[in-house]
């Protein structure tokens, strides 16, 4: 079992603090592009550059000046990619781009179905219908081939349609009558070789994201003698394979890439670390105040929302190129 580096909040918050304000990178690694102001285009990569093929998509924002409606942006070209109709500061989009919703939701690889959670509910639902599920459940979660997990009680669940004899069945609506059954992924068995230090109290399942269709981040919480606090652990199958050995307060949770080769974690608004799957530091520039991250669809560029600006940049580069987009943004999503 992996170890990681203790993963500082105060530290990490200090660092970021330190940098110049206004966005100024260290060094003259920025270069800002500006937004055509005609039907004409300016490139975000020079087409000469072998990289700019590399780089495609739309890349969705909340723009904070026009009340948090969204707008977007064709990728390198920076022409004009139409969003869906939704005002909100944060946001979560399909994967099509065609779909949006307030605040945070998580969404089936396909996009047909998304999950969100409110006071210890999920809400079940499709864009495509306007009938919904509700029940009782905690941090919904899509696995890469759409099957559904969440927190039950103590345990991680998922539905299937793989179910053994004499099992409780349900059906779901509008789902052709598909006979399905709950099977624990993580029990609370599993859940307690993560345990961080003698003192740990019971662990809680706070957050979920997949990496594969085998690889969980999973956000712990436990009041031990010395409080509540939380940590991240990875599990693949029902093995512990990282377990990162800090200590946060209440409203740590993580978010996955798209194919999840990277995921990020943060502390209520503020970006802890960013991490690859195999748990180890990706180059990540030194921007303040990071408010969003967000992957391109390859996963080859990331970008990154600060208050002031929105960062454009490579994953796979030892010291990323950084670009800076004309824009400001709340939350992005590019697909």
């Amino acid at each position: 079992m992996r170890r990681w580096p203790t993963w500082l909040l105060v530290g990490a918050l200090a660092a970021l603090g330190a940098v110049a304000a206004g966005d100024a990178l260290r060094g003259d690694g920025t270069e800002v592009v500006p937004r055509p102001r005609t039907s004409v285009t300016v490139a975000l990569i020079p087409r000469n550059e072998p990289a700019a093929s590399a780089m495609s998509g739309a890349l969705y924002y909340s723009d904070p000046t026009d009340e948090c409606r969204l707008a977007g942006l064709t990728l390198p070209d920076l022409g004009n990619a139409p969003p869906p109709k939704l005002r909100s500061c944060r946001f979560s989009l399909s994967p099509d781009g065609q779909s949006g919703l307030p605040g945070d939701a998580e969404w089936a690889p396909e996009g047909g179905r998304y999950a969100r959670e409110a006071d210890e509910m999920i809400e079940l639902g499709s864009p495509a219908s306007r009938q919904t599920l509700h029940f009782p459940g905690r941090a919904p979660a899509f696995k890469p081939d759409g099957t559904f997990t969440y927190v039950r009680g103590k345990e991680v669940v998922e539905w299937t349609t793989s179910c053994p004899r004499g099992v409780g069945l349900f059906t779901l609506p509008g789902d052709n009558a598909t006979a399905r059954c709950r099977e624990v992924v993580l029990s609370p068995k599993d859940l307690r070789r993560a345990l961080i230090s003698a003192d740990a109290g019971p662990l809680v399942l706070k957050d979920l994201a997949w990496l594969s269709n085998t690889r969980l981040v999973a956000v712990l919480g436990d009041a031990g003698v010395t409080g509540y606090r939380e940590h991240i652990s990875v599990f693949e199958a029902r093995d512990i394979v990282g377990v990162p050995i800090s200590e946060f307060g209440e409203g740590l949770r993580v978010e996955a890439s798209p194919r999840g080769n990277f995921f990020t974690a943060w502390y209520g608004d503020s970006l802890v670390t960013v991490r690859n799957r195999e748990g180890d530091l990706i180059s990540f520039p030194p921007l303040p105040r990071v408010r969003a991250v967000t992957w391109s669809p390859d996963e080859r560029w990331a970008a990154a929302a600060t208050e002031h600006s929105v960062f454009v940049f490579r994953t796979n580069a030892s010291e990323p190129s950084v670009r800076r987009l004309p824009i400001v943004a709340y939350d992005l999503a590019w697909r």
